[in-house]
């Protein structure tokens, strides 16, 4: 028993280590970051009513795991960049060494969102709907790790959801796309087994919250400023193989789970182009 509960506590304190390291340090201290438990709402209990949804979505889930989804856990998977999730959504692609003043500004917000979740994680201590039921997720080779480790609200989901609203500041016309993908990046967690979907909705709530606060500090304008600066020159900036005019070249093009299509649009279907929904008919 003693084992476990240092297990437990050894992997509490690695997933904490491992969502902050990644991002450098946030916007806001931790004295003036709001608390999110104040407004996030207790999770559903397994015997309350409202767990009906919770239970719908983790059945949906596990009856979505096929290849596609599979194929997407490099993707999505703990500790990936993520610039490789967001940036098929702009027109300019994000790196550490040709936006390194977007990534700046988006990843030091995503530490906020990342500190705010971990706080909560471990004040309501939900355990994760795999490990609820006693059966293998997504991902079973991490299952036994995992399951030591909170579930409400989704980590994962709160620095996409961070990371899709501080790169809509800084190019306001793909919005659309990036709050896409960043819901396409929360599903992903409860058709992983990991995540209820009250989970990944409390996260959206708790990002709100505090992206609202960090978004009007002065190191957050002052970021962003440099931000912009950095993403209009590069848009700006054609090489020969570029030089075409727009429209004589073809926009990437995605569905509406903000995927990026590799091919023509397969009817019917809703798609969305430089920031445009469009119907492809039957």
């Amino acid at each position: 028993m003693m084992k476990k509960i240092l297990l437990a506590s050894v992997v509490a304190l690695m997933a904490t280590s491992s969502a902050w390291a990644q991002f450098p340090d946030p916007f806001l201290p931790d004295e003036q970051r709001p608390n999110g438990i104040m407004w996030l709402p207790e999770p559903p209990s397994l015997t309350g009513g409202d767990f009906y949804n919770d239970f719908y979505y983790y059945q949906w889930g596990k009856e979505q795991r096929d290849e596609e989804w599979i194929a997407d856990l490099a993707l999505w998977d703990e500790g990936v960049d993520l610039s490789r999730v967001f940036s098929p959504c702009l027109d300019v692609p994000l790196s550490h060494e040709t936006t390194p003043e977007i990534l700046r500004l988006v990843e030091a917000a995503t530490s906020d969102a990342a500190r705010a979740n971990s706080s909560a994680k471990n004040y309501f201590k939900r355990k994760r709907p795999f490990a609820t039921f006693n059966e293998p997720s997504l991902k079973p080779e991490e299952d036994e790790v995992e399951a030591l480790t909170y579930s409400y609200p989704s980590g994962h989901s709160s620095r996409g959801w961070m990371y899709a609203l501080t790169l809509a500041t800084v190019a306001p016309e793909c919005t659309e796309i990036l709050m896409l993908r960043a819901r396409y990046y929360a599903i992903h967690r409860v058709v992983c087994g990991h995540h209820w979907k009250s989970d990944i909705d409390a996260s959206l709530m708790l990002t709100a919250g505090i992206f609202a606060n960090v978004v009007v500090s002065d190191a957050y304008q002052a970021q962003l400023k440099k931000a912009r600066e950095e993403y209009q020159r590069l848009k700006d900036t054609t090489t020969q193989v570029e030089a075409a005019p727009r429209a004589d070249r073809s926009a990437a093009i995605f569905d509406m789970q903000g995927r990026r299509l590799d091919s023509k649009p397969a009817p019917p279907g809703v798609y969305v182009q430089e920031g445009n929904k469009f119907v492809v008919g039957k």
